[in-house]
């Protein structure tokens, strides 16, 4: 309650002036020389009372009924009877009580926080009614509260109606239960959904009405009475199930009976592991050849790979030609300008095709043959070509020197000139790489391209079928007959001294497989 002194009432108007002269003459005590209890005296106060029963009764006939002092109208304040609102949710707070010695009225006053401005200034309505319960004046600090009726009175009314119910009923200690009354709230803060309390302004009426109303030494909960509903099993569900199925519901991918059809069809794929690691067996070091080789035959299939691991290898080899374990000094110039090879060749065979692409590639492999495999520069894509590979060479003996010049003054250059038209020498180790490039990758050509720093010269290059079946061959026994056996026991090295002696040499024919050389004698015998 603001407090005025006596002797200043031109502080407000005219009726307001005169109206709280009068209330503060009806409690005959001057509010700045007084303190208001807050303490546990304030139960022996409410409960001289005598209001009993009649307590709503009064609050109606005070906002309802009661009539203003500024106007010889009733207030009919009717929606300050809804504001019991504000008060089960806390937001009034503690009473302050003052009951002068000779005086037969006393003066409640509290804090009401803002219903929509919770961290403003809470306003400051109080009362004076007397032993009976008759209100004798009332006032606020909101702008409606002037005319002695408002929610925030209202809602002081409905704890002090409340505080007089319970002014007889004792917990086992013989205190007033005081901690029925909602606990007032100083500041609203963030919480979660799940605590929140989403009853009604009615239930929680109802809930109040039903804890004060109980002597139990515990306080009840403001909540709807909880109800047990019994667990649904899965035979309960039986019906609904299938139906669930039918439609892909994600939560059948959870159950043990249905779990296995929402299994992802596309399993991710891993990396083989090397095949050093998984052939090497010390129980073969020392062993006779024919012994080893009759080994290798039921180990030979261990090289094969599966589509997805083929794809997944040339996905993670793409960046290998950067690598310095790739890269000798003889090929870092051609490797350092491919880059601009690729560039140029692009440009220039671009308008000769229907949308050309080039994509880097890695090291391929092809699941029906995986004992070899190819490193193309790039794989071509245009419309009217279809799929193709591309081989870049960059020689650095001739970057200075056109491809006319390289093929004239080096014989053993790539390309040679016939019918004023450059082709690749099938001789030529370069022809052996077109041809596994095009077998491996399934491709329907390969463009060879020779560029220097002079010249651009692109020879394609179209699938030789016997020409490929024979290096596939070779390849396959060399893989069986060297590979296996190094890769077991290391067979044809264990004996070598330095790295020097234990080269392998190029396969000559099909049924002619040169090994390694050795620095002993045993292994060249027993190849005889």
């Amino acid at each position: 309650m603001q407090s005025f002194p006596v002797g200043n009432p031109d502080r407000l108007g005219a009726g307001e002036g005169s109206g709280l002269l009068t209330s503060i003459l009806v409690c005959a005590v001057d509010t700045q020389k007084h303190h208001f209890s807050t303490d546990s005296m304030i139960w022996n106060i409410l409960k001289s009372y005598q209001m009993g029963q009649k307590s709503l009764s009064n609050v109606f006939g005070y906002l309802v009924c009661g009539v203003s002092a500024y106007t010889p109208e009733q207030f009919r304040s009717y929606k300050s009877l809804e504001s019991h609102v504000q008060f089960t949710n806390g937001w009034v707070q503690e009473l302050q009580i003052i009951k002068p010695a000779n005086s037969g009225n006393t003066v409640i006053r509290t804090k009401v926080l803002h219903s929509q401005r919770i961290n403003e200034t809470p306003l400051k309505p109080w009362v004076i009614i007397a032993n009976d319960g008759q209100v004798s004046c009332a006032h606020c600090t909101c702008m409606a509260g002037i005319a002695e009726a408002c929610t925030h009175v209202g809602a002081l009314w409905f704890k002090i109606e409340a505080a007089v119910r319970i002014r007889g009923n004792k917990t086992v200690t013989d205190v007033p239960a005081y901690w029925k009354i909602p606990a007032g709230i100083n500041k609203v803060h963030g919480e979660v959904a799940h605590k929140m309390d989403f009853t009604s302004a009615k239930a929680q009426r109802i809930a109040l009405d039903r804890v004060i109303n109980d002597n139990s030494p515990m306080p009840g909960l403001r909540t709807r009475a909880s109800r047990h509903t019994p667990q649904a099993t899965l035979d309960d569900l039986s019906s609904l199930l299938p139906v669930l199925h039918k439609h892909r519901a994600v939560c059948m991918s959870t159950m043990e009976t249905y779990f296995h059809d929402y299994a992802d069809p596309v399993q991710p794929a891993v990396m083989p592991k090397p095949l050093q690691d998984r052939l090497r067996d010390p129980q073969f070091d020392n062993a006779p050849l024919a012994v080893l080789l009759q080994h290798c035959e039921t180990v030979k299939d261990i090289a094969a790979v599966s589509k997805e691991q083929a794809n997944i290898i040339s996905s993670h080899t793409k960046q290998q030609h950067k690598s310095s374990a790739c890269t000798v000094d003889y090929t870092r110039w051609g490797i350092e300008h491919e880059e601009t090879a690729r560039s140029v060749y692009q440009a220039k065979q671009a308008p000769h095709h229907i949308d050309l692409k080039i994509e880097l590639s890695g090291f391929c492999i092809n699941p029906e043959f995986p004992q070899v495999g190819a490193s193309p520069d790039g794989m071509l894509h245009c419309i009217c070509c279809g799929k193709g590979c591309l081989e870049t060479k960059c020689p650095a003996k001739h970057k200075n020197n056109t491809v006319q010049e390289a093929c004239d003054g080096d014989r053993d250059f790539c390309l040679q000139l016939v019918d004023n038209t450059y082709q690749l020498k099938q001789g030529h180790r370069y022809y052996t790489q077109v041809q596994t490039q095009i077998f491996v990758t399934e491709s329907k050509y390969c463009d060879f391209m020779v560029w220097t720093q002079k010249d651009l010269i692109v020879v394609r290059g179209m699938p030789d079928v016997r020409f490929w079946k024979s290096c596939l061959q070779k390849a396959q026994e060399f893989l069986l007959k060297v590979s296996l056996p190094e890769l077991i026991c290391r067979h044809y090295t264990q004996d070598a001294s330095t790295p020097q002696t234990s080269r392998v040499m190029a396969v000559k024919s099909p049924n002619t497989v040169t090994v390694p050389q050795v620095r002993g004698q045993k292994r060249a015998r027993e190849l005889e």
